[in-house]
C-alpha cells in the first residue's frame, strides 16, 4: 500500500490486515525500497496517484512493473480527477475512487490475489 496521507494509510492497512499481509509506504521512493526488500513480488499493489512531493503514483507503478518478477496487479485508490484515465494508461487492474468502500477494496484484492489453494495453471500443448 502506497499512500501519503497517514490517516488513509492507517485505515486501509488496518482493514486489509484482517485478511492479507500488508506492507506500507508513504511515498514512491520508500515504496520502491520496500518492494526491493520483498523482491518485487507482491500479489497486489495498492497505490494512490498523488503522493505529494517526489515520485507520483503512476511513476512508482511504471518502475514497479519494470522490476517485478511476475504480473504486477495494481489497484489505484485515488481521488485524482483523472484517476480512471491514468489507471488505464498504467495498466492498473482496478481503480477505486476516494472516498473508498472498504468492502469493495477487500473484494477487489481477493479477486486479484492468486489463491494459495488453487491448482497451478495447466500447461497447454499445441
Amino acid at each position: 500500500m502506497v499512500e501519503d496521507d497517514a490517516a488513509t494509510l492507517a485505515a486501509v492497512a488496518e482493514a486489509l490486515r484482517e485478511e492479507f499481509a500488508v506492507w506500507v509506504a508513504r511515498d514512491g521512493e520508500q515504496a520502491l525500497e520496500v518492494a526491493d526488500e520483498l523482491g518485487f513480488n507482491a500479489d497486489v499493489v495498492v497505490i494512490d496517484l498523488n503522493l505529494g512531493p517526489g515520485m507520483r503514483g503512476e511513476e512508482f507503478a511504471a518502475e514497479y512493473r519494470r522490476r517485478a518478477k511476475g504480473p504486477a496487479r495494481i489497484v489505484v485508490l485515488s481521488g485524482v480527477p483523472m484517476a480512471y484515465d491514468v489507471a488505464r494508461a498504467i495498466g492498473a487492474a482496478a481503480v477505486l475512487p476516494k472516498p473508498y468502500d472498504v468492502d469493495e477494496l477487500v473484494s477487489t484484492i481477493r479477486i486479484l490475489s492468486p489463491r494459495a489453494d488453487s491448482p497451478p495453471p495447466l500447461d497447454t500443448v499445441s
